[in-house]
């Protein structure tokens, strides 16, 4: 406890990381969903802003706030030090716990700083700096994800990530520190790597100085030129100096006259920095972590000479978070910010924003969006904002009109809630008007608060300004406008996610009117409109039989096929059938009440033994419409045989 005392703040910022993170695990592990633990993450925010940069494009996920993060701990390790490695980051305080583990269980492997191990294992992390950056800014997508021990372990495992990958750097993580001291920091971190060219300050400027004079000059420098050559440069000067020259400003001084030369600094320092023979600590691995003062009895080390320094690398930490999250709140990159058409007309297009767009929530559902709108006439670019579910679109008033283009953006929803018991034979048909219910996804929000309610079977939505709502009720049931409101303006509910467990989702929908109209619907006439029916022809089989040949159909029941997260599936499963010799057509429909999937075969190549053995095939290959094939898990299983109806 003494030993944490003389440290003390440190300490406290140190267990206070790992006490969240303590509580994302928790969290997953009592059936939550996992957290978003790369909210401030700083590494993640430099690599979406190289992204930005380059392509205009911000990584999914990421936001203003991390971008601001990954910006304060560059002007913190340029002006101060590694500060967020000696005070913040989780990965290095289990370093340091491993460390001490490692003593006590005496491993004395050691890895002297300067040997030739020593060097050739440092250019690992710079290795990895540059595969990240790399893949990072090729797709705009965090690909550190896939590997990150700190993001694996905090999301239980539950996130974007890749298994074998995550498996291993845990393994590095733990074992690696288990044998080797400071293994993770010195060897493996790219975040480590990053902030050591932080720490070359003029010789980074100097690169980026350059790449700007030759793009001056006609004669652009690519990014991956510029980012190969930092690594390269602060690998090179890393094994050969060890110090950086000029910055950071703030360093470990040692008083000679004062020091009675214990060697007590030596020993406590988690870097194995010899302290104890420097009049000023400039090494590399330094993070100004505080471990050789606190050890110190003579007072014979202060950061700058000054006494007064002592706790101000704490402080500094405290500050720049939390200037990094006043920054990302002030401000605000968009996730993509596309324009095409004709130049000329650029200058002259209006734009209108809308939020609520919950289907553009990344990179790619933002790229998707923007591909759509191409196709509306009179619209010529978009922006959008994923982090709050906004888009810009920029359109031409000379072409098109504000309501033309959300018409064109508006995708109307049919979705059946419950099935009506069979003695019904009617349903009643009312109309409202509900603003803040745009997006297709708040239809679906909408669906699920109602379903909750007896009485109530379908929704089905137009546009309009507010967007037209039909619900589908128990011909007995009275229109309640006080209920009706209620339902609508509900601004919390707890929707189950697939493994398990419930999402908390914030709504914040506004029922306007209640038409006095009143339609009826048939039962049967119902449940076959909100049925997604599907058919496909397959011309691989057609040309091969052709159109006259024997044909029969093969008819299964399949309860739920028309419940969404079975219906996204059902293009996989024809894709598959495509595959299989003797399948000429695939569709999905009702049956009365049942939903069925219905396969159209060759009767001299198939039979329903043979279908049933296809259906039960644990493998699939699907083709794509980018003529490429892939085998995948099958996505859907199939427990009750059909049989040939026709």
């Amino acid at each position: 406890m003494s030993k944490i005392k003389k440290n003390l703040w440190r300490h406290v910022l140190q267990l206070g990381v790992i006490a969240v993170i303590a509580g994302f695990i928790l969290k997953v592990f009592f059936g939550g969903e996992p957290a978003n633990v790369e909210a401030y993450c700083p590494f993640g925010g430099l690599q979406s802003l190289v992204t930005y940069l380059n392509s205009n494009t911000l990584a999914c996920s990421m936001s203003i706030v991390q971008i601001m993060m990954g910006v304060t701990l560059a002007i913190g390790v340029i002006l101060f030090s590694k500060l967020f490695c000696g005070y913040l980051c989780p990965l290095g305080t289990v370093t340091e716990w491993m460390a001490v583990l490692r003593k006590k269980m005496k491993i004395n492997i050691n890895i002297t700083t300067g040997s030739v191990v020593d060097k050739i294992l440092r250019a690992i992390k710079y290795i990895l700096l540059f595969w990240i950056f790399y893949m990072t800014i090729s797709s705009s997508e965090l690909f550190c994800k896939n590997f990150d021990p700190y993001y694996a372990i905090a999301t239980g495992f539950k996130g974007e990530l890749t298994a074998w990958m995550a498996v291993i750097s845990i393994a590095c993580l733990f074992l690696g520190n288990l044998f080797i001291n400071m293994f993770w920091c010195k060897y493996i971190c790219p975040l480590g790597a990053l902030s050591n060219v932080f720490k070359f300050t003029l010789t980074f400027l100097g690169l980026l100085i350059l790449s700007l004079i030759l793009g001056y000059f006609g004669l652009p420098m690519q990014w991956y030129w510029l980012l190969g050559a930092s690594c390269v440069i602060g690998y090179i000067f890393e094994i050969v100096y060890h110090e950086s020259k000029v910055f950071p400003l703030l360093r470990i001084t040692r008083d000679d006259e004062k020091c009675t030369h214990c060697g007590l600094c030596s020993k406590k320092c988690p870097q194995q920095i010899d302290v104890a023979n420097l009049k000023v600590v400039k090494d590399i691995d330094c993070t100004l972590c505080g471990e050789c003062m606190g050890a110190c009895n003579k007072n014979a080390l202060q950061i700058n000479r000054k006494p007064a320094f002592r706790w101000l690398p704490a402080i500094l930490v405290v500050v720049l978070f939390f200037v990094g999250l006043w920054m990302g709140t002030h401000w605000e990159l968009p996730t993509i910010d596309e324009r095409w058409g004709d130049p000329a007309k650029l200058e002259h297009l209006e734009s209108f924003e809308r939020e609520g767009m919950r289907t553009v929530k990344c990179f790619g559902s933002s790229k998707a969006f923007a591909a759509r709108m191409k196709n509306v006439p009179g619209v010529y670019g978009v922006t959008t904002y994923v982090n709050r579910f906004a888009v810009v679109v920029y359109y031409d008033p000379n072409e098109t009109s504000k309501e033309k283009v959300e018409n064109a953006m508006f995708t109307p929803v049919k979705r059946k809630l419950n099935t009506p018991p069979a003695g019904v034979e009617q349903l009643k048909i009312i109309t409202l008007g509900v603003e803040k219910l745009f997006d297709q996804m708040d239809v679906t929000f909408l669906g699920n608060i109602i379903r909750e309610k007896e009485g109530f079977y379908g929704i089905q939505t137009e546009y309009d300004c507010p967007v037209k709502v039909k619900l589908f009720m128990d011909i007995n049931k009275p229109i309640d406008k006080k209920e009706l409101r209620s339902i609508i303006e509900t601004r919390e509910f707890e929707m189950p996610v697939h493994g398990g467990g419930v999402k908390k989702i914030e709504c914040d929908y506004e029922l306007v009117n209640i038409s006095n109209q009143v339609d009826t619907i048939g039962r049967q006439e119902f449940l076959e409109m909100m049925f997604p029916a599907t058919k496909s022809r397959f011309q691989i089989a057609l040309k091969k039989y052709g159109e006259d040949a024997a044909t029969a159909v093969y008819e299964m029941p399949y309860p739920g096929l028309d419940k969404p997260l079975v219906q996204r599936q059902v293009p996989y499963l024809g894709s598959f059938l495509s595959t299989q010799d003797g399948v000429m057509e695939f569709a999905t429909a009702l049956n009365g009440d049942t939903p069925v999937i219905r396969i159209t075969y060759v009767k001299e190549v198939l039979d329903d033994d043979k279908i049933w053995e296809i259906l039960q095939t644990p493998k699939w290959e699907i083709h794509y419409t980018n003529g490429t094939t892939k085998e995948i898990d099958a996505t859907l299983t199939f427990k009750t045989p059909g049989k040939t109806v026709e």
